[in-house]
């Protein structure tokens, strides 16, 4: 049996088993979890091992996506998707007041609702 001598190729090819691993669900398990308030919800994930940097919040219209990559650190080409989630915001949503909070290893998205949306409203009928 003969050993590879090239130490920096045993150094990539270990990364990228490494990536693989992690592609196979080897690193983290991700939990997520949607909690509803009088003035609006909160979207929790818990992904052990997962940098803040690695999390990205889209909001295109009404469908926001979430989802962390694992970036290579050799080879800025080379990533994995760790997971990715889609959700359809509900109407009562305040798309512009959405914010997205990273702490103690927990992404925290705050939906917060438009405000009075529970408020009952008398509509005014016009005379034609």
């Amino acid at each position: 049996m003969k050993l590879i001598k090239d130490k920096e190729f045993l150094k990539n090819i270990a990364h990228q088993i490494n990536l693989l691993n992690t592609i196979g669900g080897g690193v983290s398990e991700t939990y997520v979890d949607i909690k509803k308030y009088k003035k609006g919800a909160v979207i929790n994930v818990w992904a052990a091992g997962v940098s803040p940097e690695a999390f990205k919040v889209v909001l295109h219209n009404n469908q926001l996506t979430l989802f962390s990559v694992l970036q290579s650190e050799d080879n800025p080409e080379m990533a994995a998707p760790l997971f990715n989630r889609i959700f359809l915001l509900p109407p009562q949503v305040d798309l512009s007041r959405i914010e997205a909070l990273h702490e103690d290893g927990q992404l925290k998205v705050k939906l917060p609702y438009f405000e009075g949306t529970n408020q009952p409203r008398e509509i005014e009928i016009k005379q034609l």
